[in-house]
């Protein structure tokens, strides 16, 4: 349940107000309380904007430096305005410096944290609004590349085989082309009655460039994508109707290698074969005729290292914000603010699924699939035919009432078994497992089997046939860490396989992020409890400063420079002397910890 005061600051923002309970609730357990003191920046010139920052209470000026190095009064940021909200959908580079101007308390949104909400609540963008602008999402479409890019995955290259994959053909058909009218012509000129050989390269002719032009469309239409996140390999072949896309994610690629070719045309056109592997022996990509086969290795190798280095830094911040926030919550300074996992955990009530749905989520937010409706109508067919059987048998009358009757009640019995066993065969994508189940009728069969998400190495999905293309039927193949592809787990006859595929990696993506999360968490907690220990430590050693039990800091025992109640003037101010000022807290050392006493001499001295 997210804390009312933030829900609230959330619900009145122009920018949020489309936005449902659920929704609205996952902003606000996104956001963290984070306080900053007079001359601190929350917002540097130059320097990367992490997200949205809404104030509370205080104030902040917003300043911009000059080519000469001064920095000029831009404006102010005070009490329930907010500022960098562009920065969380893509990296932003802050313009200006916002620095406290007093004691401030802000609600911040960072953008991991934001795309986390997307990841489980993707709609959430097409509800936001920019004020006075259209919504993001019809901005972020228009940059889309290709079908399933994520939000804030960039294209660092499409390419495909090296176009003498289609020159070299066209070379080779254009000199059988000229080889068949030469040859006819001598034949002419030696038989000048068979003039009617000069007909026989026409559909010579036309044949080849027929080949040619479907050879191009083949061409054009094979991708390899490598974006910032994963290698995209897109294979159509429009002669059988297949559709093949193989997916790997950056994360899981081990080793990249390249072969050149050993003819010499290859050579000085620059392409070779390209082999991507990952943990198992069989769960490679493979792709032909690339080319600048070594700059694409070496691309595939940084844009991994530098995803990596991404995530590593990502987690960096995630818990330096974190650790401040619960060390403010620790020493009081700030209220509670639940998890933005404790969200993600909250299961809510799904909707029954459709008689006829292929989809559908469940009550803990898996996706459910069935297969085909085309399985179903070759399940049921035998036993409809057997009641329509019946039934007009039953009205022409031939045999009686019994027979028919009969025969329609045995039509009925087998048609539910046969409906019950297509709607018991269900593909379970969540964000830790994957399920497959298979039941049949009966007690016949009750076959479960569960692989881990973390245990996906690759994803491939596959389309052959001009019905199962025209129809959208196909397979999923899921290829485990250190398996072969005789082991590989089969989802069949579904709808849209490469829908089913995307979500396995948007899945993989989230598992990874919880997986990191959690990791951040030991990390913090481990980090709190030696905060703890030593401000336990440090409090007895401290005038003014009781132990407390819990390891949590309390408030102050009262002051002991203070005079006794009731005694005034200049004797007062020699019994009492006055406390040194409190020195102002700085963001490198834990808040609340007070400095050692410089005026009071060591223990033993």
């Amino acid at each position: 349940m997210a804390d009312r005061f933030i829900l609230s600051q959330v619900r009145r923002l122009p920018m949020f107000s489309a936005l449902d309970m659920a929704q609205s609730e996952a902003v606000a357990n996104a956001m963290q309380v984070l306080r900053y003191e007079p001359g601190e920046d929350l917002l540097r010139q130059g320097q990367p904007s992490p997200g949205m920052f809404l104030f509370v209470s205080g104030s902040g000026l917003l300043f911009q430096r000059g080519p000469d190095g001064a920095e000029l009064p831009f404006g102010k940021v005070s009490a329930n305005e907010y500022t960098g909200e562009t920065a969380l959908f893509s990296e932003q580079i802050s313009p200006l410096t916002l620095r406290a101007a007093e004691t401030v308390v802000t609600l911040f949104l960072s953008r991991q944290n934001m795309l986390k909400v997307l990841s489980f609540y993707p709609d959430v963008k097409a509800r936001l609004l920019s004020p006075g602008s259209v919504p993001l999402t019809a901005q972020s479409d228009k940059a889309k590349q290709f079908e399933d890019q994520r939000e804030n995955e960039t294209i660092l290259l499409e390419t495909r085989r090296h176009w003498w994959a289609v020159a070299g053909a066209m070379v080779r058909a254009a000199l059988l082309i000229i080889l068949s009218w030469v040859l006819c012509a001598i034949l002419v000129s030696f038989l000048p009655s068979a003039s009617a050989l000069m007909l026989i390269p026409l559909p010579i002719s036309a044949l080849l460039l027929l080949y040619l032009a479907y050879h191009y469309a083949e061409w054009r239409n094979d991708r390899l994508l490598i974006t910032d996140r994963r290698v995209v390999n897109i294979q159509k072949n429009l002669l059988t109707f297949a559709l093949k896309r193989n997916e790997l994610p950056l994360a899981g690629v081990h080793e990249v290698n390249v072969t050149l070719p050993s003819d010499v045309v290859g050579r000085m056109m620059g392409y070779g074969t390209i082999t991507i592997k990952t943990s198992g022996d069989v769960n490679n990509l493979r792709i032909e005729e690339i080319p600048e086969p070594q700059n694409i290795q070496k691309m595939i190798f940084n844009s991994a290292k530098a995803f990596r280095d991404s995530r590593a830094r990502e987690q960096q911040d995630e818990n330096r914000n974190a650790i401040r926030t619960e060390l403010n919550q620790l020493l009081g300074y700030a209220p509670d603010a639940p998890a933005l996992e404790a969200t993600m955990n909250v299961t809510h009530a799904a909707p029954a699924p459709g008689f006829f749905s292929l989809k559908f989520t469940n009550e803990k937010g898996e996706t459910v699939y069935r297969k085909h409706h085309s399985v179903w109508f070759l399940h049921i067919f035998l036993p409809a035919l057997l009641i329509l059987g019946g039934f007009i048998v039953l009205m022409l009358g031939v045999i009686g009432f019994f027979l028919p009757v009969v025969i329609m009640a045995l039509g009925a019995g087998w048609f539910y078994l046969m409906d019950w066993d297509w709607r018991n065969d269900l593909y379970i994508v969540g964000d830790q497992t994957i399920t497959l189940i298979r039941k049949r009728p009966l007690w016949m069969q009750d076959q479960k089997d569960q692989v881990l998400i973390s245990q996906v190495d690759n994803v491939l999905s596959s389309t052959t046939g001009f019905m199962n293309s025209l129809m959208q039927v196909g397979e999923v193949r899921i290829m485990l860490s250190g398996a072969d592809e005789k082991n590989a787990k089969r989802i069949t006859n579904v709808y849209r396989p490469q829908e089913i595929q995307q979500e396995i990696s948007r899945r993989q993506d989230r598992a990874q992020d919880q997986k990191r999360q959690n990791a951040a968490n030991d990390q913090r907690k481990t980090i709190l409890e030696y905060l703890s220990v030593y401000h336990d430590t440090l409090a007895p050693q401290i005038p003014g400063i009781s132990q407390p039990a819990t390891g949590i800091p309390q408030a102050p025992s009262p002051n002991p420079f203070a005079g006794s109640p009731g005694v005034v003037g200049p004797s007062a101010l020699n019994a009492a002397p006055e406390p040194p000022a409190v020195p102002r807290r700085d963001r490198s050392r834990p808040p609340g910890i007070p400095r050692a006493r410089r005026d009071v001499p060591p223990v033993g001295g």
